[in-house]
């Protein structure tokens, strides 16, 4: 279920369809997947878009950097 939350960040609703699918992969309740799902959304999502943020500036701090560098040579 991290995968799929992983791959559908940008809209981390399962449909009834995945539900399924995770019901029958998992063994869970349907009651237990909404909680991992709900939990998740609050709990991970927040914790991978701080990462991703970080991961842009710092991208961006080194490609500056090298701009810079390379306009003074």
């Amino acid at each position: 279920m991290t995968n799929w939350l992983r791959e559908h960040q940008a809209h981390p609703y399962p449909n009834d369809d995945e539900k399924e699918m995770f019901l029958n992969r998992t063994k869970l309740t349907i009651n237990q997947i909404n909680y991992w799902f709900t939990n998740a959304r609050r709990r991970l999502l927040p914790k991978w878009e701080l990462k991703q943020r970080l991961e842009k500036e710092e991208f961006a701090k080194h490609d500056s950097g090298s701009n810079q560098s390379s306009a003074v040579s």
